[in-house]
């Protein structure tokens, strides 16, 4: 669903689990929330943005706590950011860390876009929605997962790590950050801030080879997401005009309309021109 906002399975499936915890119905949520989790997991979809957020919202009317998505942080650990974390954990220094978690993090969900900003003596992680603001529940469990990781690497308590965090006003991790000496503010967006200097921290758990090989394998699926992207794209030009198959090759950035016939008919079965005179 390359123009959907949208959140992996594997998160959702975790959401779940941890409501199920919770003393939550499963399958209850599920239905109220509209989500047919088995389809998208049997086709490797990952789930429609607002149907998760359908989802906090039900775990919230049936008897959530305001601390639910703090709680969730070692699900978020463990289970569906396992993959990103050994990439994340095993770069060279913080730096490198942060750069791989903003560049990646659309594999996991595009609801979210992360940026790190640095400026006058400061690091921030800012985490901005790309649509409407997320349910406070998905903003705790990615703001306390993010401290507890981050200091973690560098091996150092949190409150020594952080200059501060902003949180949303509904927020409930403040309570936490504060009882680890971390100032905590109230902002638009979910924010942390760290010293520059941090940023050239080597990691504890630093091992390049397996960053290499981690890292090449994340940009490898990030590759094939954007030609199918592309493809799909293709497909919607030859079917609602008459552009010659070059020129969309060429608007693909294919420099040989013959690898552009390939990579369509290893996508789709069918060479271009089959698909448009299939329509």
């Amino acid at each position: 669903m390359p123009d959907q906002l949208f959140v992996s399975s594997a998160f959702t499936r975790t959401i779940l689990s941890h409501a199920q915890q919770s003393g939550l119905c499963r399958e209850q949520l599920l239905q109220r929330a509209g989500i047919n989790l088995s389809c998208h997991d049997g086709q490797g979809l990952p789930v429609p943005a607002h149907l998760v957020e359908k989802l906090w919202s039900e775990c919230e009317r049936l008897g959530a706590g305001a601390t639910f998505g703090c709680e969730l942080v070692n699900g978020m650990a463990t289970n569906c950011l396992q993959g990103l974390n050994i990439l994340l954990d095993s770069a060279t220094t913080l730096r490198a860390s942060l750069v791989c978690f903003t560049e990646f993090l659309p594999r996991v969900t595009n609801y979210v876009m992360a940026e790190l900003e640095e400026a006058h003596g400061q690091a921030r992680l800012h985490l901005r929605a790309t649509d409407q603001q997320p349910h406070f529940f998905g903003l705790d469990a990615a703001a306390l997962t993010l401290v507890r990781n981050i200091a973690r690497r560098v091996g150092r308590a949190p409150g020594e790590v952080f200059v501060e965090v902003c949180l949303t006003p509904q927020q409930a991790a403040g309570q936490w950050l504060r009882s680890v000496g971390i100032d905590v503010h109230e902002g638009p967006h979910l924010c942390l801030t760290l010293p520059l200097a941090s940023l050239d921290e080597p990691l504890l758990g630093a091992n390049p080879f397996l960053h290499q090989s981690m890292l090449r394998h994340w940009q490898t699926a990030a590759a094939h997401t954007a030609r199918s992207d592309s493809l799909d794209m293709a497909r919607h030009w030859l079917t609602a005009g008459d552009q010659p198959i070059e020129r969309i090759a060429e608007r693909l950035g294919y420099r040989q309309p013959s690898n552009f016939i390939r990579a369509f008919r290893k996508q789709f079965g069918i060479t271009p021109k089959q698909f448009r005179l299939s329509l």
